[in-house]
């Protein structure tokens, strides 16, 4: 998964007050559930505030985060769109406000809302190019690579939030214990500090500089 410091978040979307107007208000506190993997639903979500986190939990009981979904974010759209249910269970990482908006067909949205619609599409083939990207990382790229792109990442994402070792572990694929390692490495050279439990990027541009000298170095 490339990462870059500049790059614009298009997943980001901001409703028309007449959009909003047909949205259901409604919150959880952090830890709840939103929807969970193997539900359906007739329609999608949209955050006002907060971070939710999409994990898939395996058989054996551990977790992977697929996807964090923040301010302006929708979610649940594919299974919307698809007509199937949800593959993943969304969980919330703080209290999130959201929208609830209900749908009895896609095509419903298309003719009433077709901005909306592009935008969710869009989101899709976006998405879709992301997980082949990180297919590919997961296959051809370092594990501390991958810490690295998923720490940068995160950080963007929520700056404010303190992302956990494990969190980072989970959305690259990395063990708890293999992040600390990282992260030890990673301070010897001045390119993170650590604030508590927190992790402070020095200069991103540097941080993803040493990550590409890595990479060469393969």
């Amino acid at each position: 998964m490339k990462v870059s410091p500049n790059t614009q978040d298009i997943n980001c979307f901001y409703l028309n007050d007449e959009f909003k107007s047909i949205g259901h208000l409604r919150s959880i506190k952090k830890g709840q559930t939103l929807y969970a993997k193997g539900e359906s639903h007739g329609g999608f979500y949209y955050i006002l505030s907060g971070l939710m986190g999409l994990v898939d939990i395996a058989p054996n009981g551990s977790e992977s985060l697929l996807r964090v979904f923040g301010q302006n974010y929708f979610t649940a759209y594919r299974s919307f769109l698809a007509g199937e249910v949800c593959n993943a269970t969304s969980t919330a990482l703080t209290d999130v406000n959201y929208l609830y908006f209900e749908f009895s067909d896609p095509r419903d949205l298309l003719r009433t809302f077709p901005e909306v619609y592009v935008h969710l599409t869009k989101t899709l083939c976006h998405d879709l190019r992301i997980a082949e990207e990180r297919l590919n990382d997961l296959t051809g790229k370092r594990v501390i690579n991958r810490i690295i792109e998923a720490l940068i990442f995160l950080k963007k994402k929520d700056p404010h939030y303190v992302w956990t070792r494990r969190e980072i572990g989970e959305f690259c694929s990395a063990t708890t214990e293999t992040v600390t390692r990282a992260f030890s490495k990673l301070e010897k050279v001045g390119l993170i500090e650590k604030d508590g439990r927190d992790i402070l990027i020095n200069d991103v541009d540097k941080l993803l500089g040493y990550s590409y000298e890595l990479e060469s170095q393969v």
